[in-house]
């Protein structure tokens, strides 16, 4: 009697003296900040959970992610029905509950603190673009209503099909929406990307109008592993977790085997050029170099961060004279064309900077670019590590990268 009572004794102190009994992740509280932005949310993290689990929450389980550090989910019982609590960077937190789930309640008794959502949702503002291969990959395009988008700047056919036959409807830039038809069309869920931090005003007025905010922050993942695994939340949103789970294994398992094979040695220089003829690179913490290397190359900049330290942007613009001196020697050269476009050819690229006939890769012809569609494409992140792999194995490129001639 005395072995039962003593961890019931533990759990009480613990809940009273503030601490947590929720899972950690590592180092990581189950519910961490790793954001400096405070105009998102101003929730207490330990009061949050204390009063979480006060109102009678009760803890069941968390499901651990593989690679995914930007997002949490966690399964919760009240009312005897399962809920899942999805924490994203820390600071947002949203409440998944079936349908048949009071949810009024729980609205009034946490406020600004949560976001409450029906699972199953459908009837979507998307403006985070990137998400659209995630809804791609759980066959969920049809509970996207409305795009932040035009049907000619997708990349995604499913969706823009769906835009050319009306199922789905442009509904306003990220940063102008058009509030009248989301709101005459009671929209439950506008979907963001982190574009929408840097115009809080409007994602104050889609709050006010009763159309919850869900931000991804996917682009904040350091792999493509991880940022395939947002796939995750999406299933739980949409109802098709099974589905999700399905995709993530099989596409992880994917990546893995490549990754596995032996390194080419080869090394590889990922860039853009701006309109100012000025080179554009990844930082060496992001997730590019990491396909990179999953793909058996090793990527060039090993040592290159954004100097804005208050800034999460992957790209970095250097000198030529700085680009010269790392890529010259590299053994590829890939052009992203999703920043500023591409080019015809290597005479092209010449013609930006003559320093390029020094390159390596120009005199041997291992200069590729990307296709438009790379970064629409997360669900076909393990096709792109293939791809990249053909590459520094001596084989053509078969779908998101061209050699250029």
């Amino acid at each position: 009697m005395i072995k039962k009572l003593i961890p019931l004794i533990l759990s009480v102190a613990l809940i009273f003296s503030g601490c947590s009994l929720l899972p950690t992740s590592g180092t990581k509280k189950f519910v961490y900040n790793s954001s400096d932005d405070e105009s998102v949310s101003g929730v207490d993290e330990q009061k949050f959970l204390k009063d979480f689990t006060a109102k009678g929450f009760k803890f069941v389980r968390y499901e651990d992610n593989k690679e995914a550090k930007m997002f949490r989910i966690s399964e919760f019982q009240k009312y005897g029905r399962t809920v899942k609590l999805l924490v994203i960077n820390g600071n947002q937190n949203y409440l998944i509950c079936p349908k048949d789930f009071s949810v009024d309640e729980v609205k009034s008794e946490f406020s600004d603190e949560l976001t409450v959502i029906t699972r199953g949702v459908s009837n979507i503002y998307l403006a985070a673009t990137a998400a659209g291969a995630d809804f791609r990959a759980i066959n969920a395009i049809g509970e996207i209503s409305y795009s932040s988008i035009k049907s000619e700047d997708w990349y995604v056919p499913e969706i823009r099909d769906a835009m050319d036959n009306g199922s789905i409807q442009f509904a306003g830039k990220y940063s102008a929406p058009d509030y009248e038809l989301l709101k005459s069309n009671e929209v439950p869920l506008a979907v963001e990307s982190t574009m929408i931090l840097h115009t809080p005003a409007v994602r104050e007025k889609l709050i006010k109008l009763g159309i919850p905010v869900f931000i991804d922050y996917s682009s904040y993942e350091s792999s493509a592993q991880a940022r395939m695994e947002w796939v995750k939340v999406y299933g739980l949103l949409t109802g098709r977790e099974q589905e999700a789970e399905s995709f993530f294994e099989e596409k992880y398992k994917e990546i893995e085997d490549v990754s596995n094979l032996e390194k080419t040695g080869k090394t590889c220089a990922f860039f853009s050029i701006d309109a100012s003829g000025n080179p554009v690179v990844r930082t060496s913490s992001d997730y590019i170099p990491a396909m990179i290397s999953d793909a058996g190359g090793s990527y060039v900049f090993t040592d290159i961060e954004n100097p804005n330290k208050d800034s999460h942007s992957a790209q970095v613009d250097i000198t030529f004279e700085e680009f010269y001196k790392t890529a010259k020697d590299a053994d590829v050269l890939i052009i992203n064309t999703t920043v500023e476009g591409g080019f015809s050819s290597v005479s092209d690229l010449v013609k930006v900077n003559k320093l390029f006939n020094d390159f390596k890769a120009v005199s041997t012809g291992e200069v590729y670019q990307t296709s438009a569609s790379l970064y629409q494409s997360v669900d076909k992140s393990a096709e792109i590590i293939k791809d990249m792999h053909r590459i520094f194995a001596g084989e053509e490129p078969q779908e998101f990268f061209t050699r250029l001639s």
